[in-house]
């Protein structure tokens, strides 16, 4: 058995070769060796691979003991807290720098430089040096160390003019002057390079030059630039009584003003990591054999403490044997999880199995959730992100793609999987699982694209009811709880959203047609139709039965209702083109064939299936719908002009040229239409249509096609014949029931006339 096995896997490996992307052995298995190493690369490391212990629920494992003496180190979130408290309360350090000498000199120069620009100006208009240009001017100008704009110049010009008297307006001296007086006034104070809206401590240490003594000082007793500016600016105006005037010295001031206490990035940097390293990271200590928490007590913040710190302890002595087993374990923990799956498939879905596209649907929404629970588990914010993984977009896309069937096994499927990449959290796998549940729930009848929304109501009692539940039994603080609604109910918004986004990429890339897009296509107003009805009413009115008998049909033997309809709506859209050659479309008496021969008439009904793949091809429709327009006919026998060629013919005719050229019904809703074809065509002539006939007439058919071989191909069992059959007499027997037959107004006056005679005769 084992070698006959072998034989069998080696036949198949060969022949993957010759079989296409859609059902290629070799193809599965790269899809399946992808999504595994992916998921793989997603568990958490080593580090993290043990389940974190939330506050508020119960340790349900045995006493844990501790194997060995190890500190107990504080929360990650309150040792940053101090480090962050620690930083705001440092005195940032300043080095104390002597001041210059004396500034009046340069200012002195800054005002012989103003004063030898404004004599050029005036000489320039007055056009008493020809050697005096305004090129010569502005570069003159932008050799100062302080930039004036051009209405501050023509103040000065007209101020300072040498020509006027001193006494009538304020010399240049006296300008700059005014401007040193006020400078030596702010630097009596200190003044620092730095912001003081930064200085968050409201203290500063200053360093003396060349002496290693720090003196801790009030930020409020010294000055930073904005400040000292302000000043100056107020003391300007005031003495200046000009705002134009007294800008143009705000700005020389500014320029010369000099901080005396300089900032010191490095012994800051020294004196914060100092204080820091003085911060405590631990509060105790845990003694070898000491209890850590016992069976059933819940877990307290100090017990978290313990547990978290164990768990840091044992992670450090753990050796690279041990790391490599925890790799291993965690290679299996996702096989198991896509064996699980494949056998599933194998054995009940196993169209989706053989379907290469299908199984890369569904290893994309794993990779997909799996990167959101990942992303989730390495985002380090203060926040609820895990109730942004959403699971409920795959149980949507599963539905409408699949079935609930299917979305329900590989959705809880999902939630395993999220709560092992989130190191054992299964809480976020239990929140998921129900928003995600009920989205199946709601999406189970989708008649349209819009009623995916209605998803959203679903999702948003699902995560709200779960959530509610995990947290009371945690004891959360009430407004974690309001965080994680929120978070839920934003959840419930955004998935039917991407759901909707995504059906249509997988729709298009995947050339997935869902009973969504059946839906749509069934509707009469689709241009095929239109032209169907106006064109060949006969046969728009003969497909519309056929759907309700396929659909019946169907629905007994559990196929897809809706392809088996609307496949009926188009299986015969290539009589569009010639709808007068067909019985259906002959409302006169004058039959076309007539004047043809069996041949010619039977190529024309023949051509009528080339010709609706081509228009089904133009006009874009899945190619699930294309494959009833051949398989509807299969490899039938056009038996009516073939037995009218036989007839005429001298010689002995080949069946070949008469036959369509199928192929062969493969689905069973394709073999459906094929029968439910040619038992409205057939059970529509029945003269006098009693139950009887009808019963005898699709048994007929039904043996017939059965005989011919034309099912073969499409894994329809006796049982199912034997349901259809039924479902198709049900429907034939309403279509066809008897009715009343009414007498005409003679015979109704006949007998009014015979009942008063015999009325008369009585009396």
């Amino acid at each position: 058995m084992a070698l006959n096995l072998f034989n069998k896997q080696n036949k198949n490996l060969k022949t993957d070769s010759n079989s296409d992307f859609k059902t290629s052995n070799s193809v599965k298995l790269m899809i399946g060796v992808l999504t595994v190493v992916l998921l793989y690369l997603m568990l958490p490391s080593y580090k993290t691979i043990e389940s974190s212990h939330e506050v508020g629920a119960i340790w349900s494992s045995e006493d844990l003991i501790a194997p060995f003496s190890f500190p107990i180190y504080k929360d990650d979130k309150e040792y940053e807290q101090e480090k962050s408290d620690v930083m705001k309360n440092i005195a940032i350090v300043f080095d104390r720098k002597n001041k210059a000498e004396n500034i009046y000199d340069s200012l002195e120069n800054l005002s012989e430089s103003i004063q030898i620009i404004l004599i050029d100006a005036e000489e320039l208009e007055q056009n008493k040096n020809g050697y005096v240009n305004s090129e010569s001017l502005d570069s003159i100008k932008e050799i100062l160390p302080v930039k004036f704009t051009f209405p501050e110049w023509e103040l000065m010009y007209q101020k300072f003019r040498k020509n006027q008297k001193e006494n009538r307006e304020i010399t240049i001296k006296g300008f700059i002057n005014s401007i040193y007086q006020t400078l030596k006034k702010i630097e009596e104070h200190d003044i620092i390079n730095y912001d003081k809206k930064e200085i968050s401590s409201k203290k500063i240490t200053i360093k003396k030059e060349n002496e290693k003594l720090l003196e801790v000082i009030d930020a409020s007793s010294v000055k930073d630039r904005n400040e000292a500016s302000s000043e100056i600016k107020s003391a300007l105006e005031y003495e200046l009584n000009d705002s134009l005037l007294s800008s143009a010295a705000l700005k020389i001031a500014e320029h010369y003003l000099q901080a005396n206490l300089i900032y010191n990035n490095e012994l800051t940097s020294v004196e914060i990591e100092n204080r820091i390293q003085q911060i405590p990271k631990t509060i105790g200590i845990v003694k070898e054999n000491e209890r850590i928490i016992s069976k059933h007590d819940p877990i307290n913040r100090f017990t978290k403490m313990k547990l978290d710190s164990y768990k840091k302890v044992r992670l450090e002595k753990i050796g690279m044997q041990d790391i490599l087993l925890q790799e291993v374990g965690k290679l299996f923990t996702v096989i198991i999880l896509m064996i699980v799956l494949i056998v599933f498939l194998y054995y009940i879905r196993p169209g989706i199995y053989h379907d290469n596209l299908k199984l890369l649907i569904i290893s994309s929404l794993l990779i997909i959730e799996g990167f959101f629970a990942y992303i989730s588990m390495n985002l380090n914010i203060n926040f609820p992100v895990e109730l942004f993984i959403f699971v409920p977009v795959a149980s949507i896309l599963l539905t409408i793609i699949f079935d609930s069937r299917l979305s329900f096994y590989v959705v809880t499927l999902i939630c395993f999987l999220i709560a092992v990449i989130r190191g054992g959290e299964f809480s976020i796998a239990f929140i998921s699982f129900c928003g995600s549940v009920l989205a199946i729930f709601s999406e189970r009848d989708i008649k349209n694209r819009s009623q995916i929304f209605r998803s959203f109501f679903f999702i948003l009692v699902g995560y709200s009811l779960s959530i509610i539940a995990v947290n009371l039994v945690r004891v959360e603080d009430l407004q974690k709880v309001w965080q994680k609604l929120i978070c839920g109910g934003l959840n419930a918004v955004m998935s039917p959203i991407i759901a909707y986004g995504l059906l249509i990429f997988y729709e298009r890339v995947f050339k997935i047609t869902t009973d969504l897009t059946l839906l749509e296509l069934s509707d009469f107003n689709h241009p095929l139709l239109k032209e169907l009805s106006s064109k060949a009413p006969g046969t728009f009115h003969h497909s519309i039965i056929m759907g309700n008998l396929s659909e019946a049909a169907a629905e007994s033997i559990n196929a897809n209702q809706i392809l088996a309809r609307v496949g009926c709506y188009y299986h015969d859209i290539g009589k569009i083109l010639k709808p007068q050659f067909f019985i259906e479309n002959q409302l006169d008496q004058n039959n076309k064939h007539n004047e043809l021969n069996p041949s010619m008439s039977t190529k024309i009904i023949i051509a009528h299936v080339k010709e609706g793949i081509e228009l089904a091809k133009k006009h874009k429709l899945p190619n699930e719908l294309i494959d009833f327009i051949p398989m509807h006919h299969g490899t039938t026998l056009v038996s009516f002009f073939y037995d009218k060629a036989k007839s005429t013919a001298r010689e002995e005719i080949s069946d070949y040229s008469y036959r369509y050229p199928g192929p062969k019904p493969q689905t069973k809703e394709t073999g459906i239409v094929m029968l439910a074809d040619a038992i409205e065509a057939s059970t529509r002539v029945i003269e006098d249509p009693t139950p009887q006939k009808l019963e005898l007439r699709i048994k007929e058919i039904i043996r017939a096609r059965f005989m011919e071989g034309e099912l073969d191909e499409c894994d329809l069992t006796l049982k199912d014949l034997t349901k259809i059959k039924e479902s198709f007499l049900k429907i034939l027997v309403g279509i066809h029931h008897h009715r009343i037959k009414y007498p005409d107004k003679n015979q109704l006056d006949l007998a009014n006339e015979i009942k008063q005679k015999a009325v008369s005769k009585n009396e």
